[in-house]
């Protein structure tokens, strides 16, 4: 089994977006928002965060991942 430090990425190996490109971000509702990179603060806190990604397909692939780990970690009452 692979160590966490083994599976993800160091942050200055990730993708980060330049200056006015695009990238994909997953919302409170689970839906996928396109926004243009300003380095904002909220463009950094998304991508400190992991919630940044380079293409849509990527950021659906993040949704099912979320959702496997939401319904483990739910408890029931």
């Amino acid at each position: 089994m692979q160590r966490r430090s083994e599976t993800i990425p160091p942050e200055r190996d990730r993708w980060m977006p330049r200056n006015g490109e695009q990238y994909f971000l997953i919302l409170g509702n689970g839906t996928i928002q396109r926004l243009q990179w300003h380095g904002t603060e909220f463009d950094l806190d998304a991508w400190k965060f992991g919630n940044c990604f380079k293409t849509r397909q990527d950021a659906e692939l993040a949704i099912e991942a979320v959702k496997a780990l939401l319904k483990y970690l739910r408890i029931e009452n």
